[in-house]
């Protein structure tokens, strides 16, 4: 019996350690799995070293993405996209209706010398020298001071095409001004370089102002149906860039995968407009850049309020734009300012459009409309001595003095541009002919439909009904263009409320 209790004893000790054991293994499991959620799940843990290297890996790869873009766009600098000519686009079922273009933005590529290739800045301004006795032209800058434009603007260089941000309006560009002088005439004139250009048209404003904040792109936006279409090197064109049935617009090169052409006003082809090519032993691709007089034309003798009677000109401001002649006698006169040595001309509708979409560019004033010139005795700049700067800059292409002046407002402008199938050319019989052709000094349409009749780059078309300004084509008896404050079409004959400008090629 003694021997069974002993034996009874031993089976009782071997289960209590039984249970101990057990419980030593649940407290250490439980111990372990506190330390393995917190190695896992708690600061400093697995998972949120995981997140950690995820967002580490993504911001890597976008600074590689961008260091990548960087050298690609050097290498593009040194090794640019082939000029081309735009496959001809499919054509499209609908129409794009002018309300579809009203929400437009210009872009701008500066192009590099006289050739088709990108550049990340503008051509330099070029300055014609070794010109014939009595007449100078050189670089000038704004100093503010003295009493007299030629003491306010010296001679030097002080220049500067700086995009804007955002939807806001620029006024930090300083475009180039140039002082030109005749038998002690100071006339001055701003550079326009060699640009290439596309217009995107968006659904509404909203899309317009979130494309240029950089919050949608343009890949996100044709997704979402918030854009309407182009005009490019393919034509006028609908988002999927189909072109558009009623627009009879030949192709033109393009000089980036994203379809940007050469602005017309600077090329050689005097269909659309320009016609300058070969000038002074440069390629046949065109010019570099334009002069434009930096306010509408007065005569050489004008003196603030009094019209005079030259007919010799000057650019300045505060005098009375030259009026009350034709269209023919502006045409003439303008070629007579400097004919040989500047190429001296009264502007072409292209190069009226070449100055209206680099001021509504980012290099201009950024989608913001200009100022208007309301001074009822058209003096140029708005008013008579410094009222341009000291009241009048935002009336300029760029908010500041640099810019050009009276588009908007003072005198309508007219244009050597006309309808040339109208009989009635008499008013500018010095370059509009009946059935004539398009030369380097004047632009004939063939059409009186703006769909169907308009030129690239002309700001016709394109931009027809854009900040609300009056758009009315050419036809059969008001066959030449005048523009300012929109465009519109008369005459030609001697008005009070028309005038011209000078444009200059070096």
């Amino acid at each position: 019996m003694k021997e069974k209790l002993i034996k009874f004893h031993k089976t009782s000790n071997q289960r209590g350690i039984t249970l101990i054991a057990l419980v030593i293994t649940i407290v250490i499991l439980i111990i372990l799995a506190t330390v393995s959620i917190n190695v896992v799940l708690g600061e400093g843990g697995l998972i949120q070293r995981a997140q950690e290297g995820k967002d580490l890996t993504e911001q890597a790869q976008e600074e590689e993405q961008a260091q990548l873009d960087s050298l690609l766009s050097k290498i593009e600098s040194v090794l640019p996209f082939e000029p081309q000519p735009t496959p001809e686009p499919e054509q499209g079922e609908t129409e794009l209706a002018d309300e579809d273009k009203t929400n437009g933005v210009i872009e701008i590529k500066w192009l590099s010398g006289t050739s088709d290739k990108v550049s990340t800045e503008p051509n330099a301004p070029l300055i014609k020298e070794n010109l014939p006795e009595g007449t100078t032209m050189e670089l000038v800058r704004y100093t503010g001071e003295g009493t007299t434009e030629r003491e306010r603007w010296v001679a030097g260089t002080e220049y500067s095409y700086l995009p804007g941000t955002g939807p806001s309006d620029n006024r930090s560009s300083k475009w180039a001004n140039a002082r030109v002088t005749i038998d002690g005439i100071d006339s001055y004139f701003v550079w326009i370089p060699r640009y290439a250009y596309r217009i995107i048209y968006f659904d509404s404003n909203d899309s317009k102002i979130a494309y240029q904040n950089g919050t949608l792109t343009e890949e996100e936006a044709k997704a979402q149906g918030k854009i309407k279409g182009y005009s490019d090197s393919r034509g006028i064109v609908d988002a999927e860039g189909k072109k558009i049935a009623n627009v009879e617009s030949t192709t033109k090169t393009m000089v980036s995968k994203d379809y940007f052409m050469v602005h017309p006003a600077f090329t050689a082809d005097v269909t659309y407009g320009g016609g300058f090519g070969n000038n002074n032993g440069s390629s046949d691709n065109g010019i570099s850049g334009l002069w434009i007089g930096k306010y509408e034309t007065a005569r050489s003798d004008t003196n603030g309020s009094t019209q005079g009677s030259a007919t010799t000109l000057k650019v300045q401001p505060g005098q009375t734009s030259f009026r009350i002649i034709t269209i023919g006698d502006m045409y003439t006169y303008a070629r007579a300012y400097s004919p040989t040595d500047l190429k001296s001309h009264m502007l072409k509708n292209s190069e009226w459009g070449a100055v209206a979409y680099l001021t509504e560019s980012t290099y201009g004033r950024n989608g913001t409309e200009i100022a208007q010139n309301t001074n009822s005795s058209y003096l140029t700049g708005g008013g008579t001595g410094t009222a341009y700067v000291d009241s009048n800059k935002l009336q300029s292409s760029t908010g500041n003095e640099y810019g050009i002046y009276d588009l908007r407002g003072g005198s309508y402008e007219y244009v050597a541009g006309y309808y040339n199938g109208s009989s009635s050319l008499s008013s500018g019989s010095s370059f509009a002919i009946n059935g004539g052709p398009s030369n380097e000094y004047s632009t004939a349409y063939t059409g009186t439909t703006a769909s169907s009749a308009y030129k690239y780059g002309d700001a016709t078309y394109e931009t027809s009904g854009w900040h609300s300004d009056l758009a009315i084509f050419v036809n059969l008896y008001n066959a030449f263009f005048k523009r300012g404050g929109g465009y519109d079409n008369f005459n030609g004959g001697a008005n009070g409320d028309s005038s011209f400008r000078l444009a200059l090629v070096v």
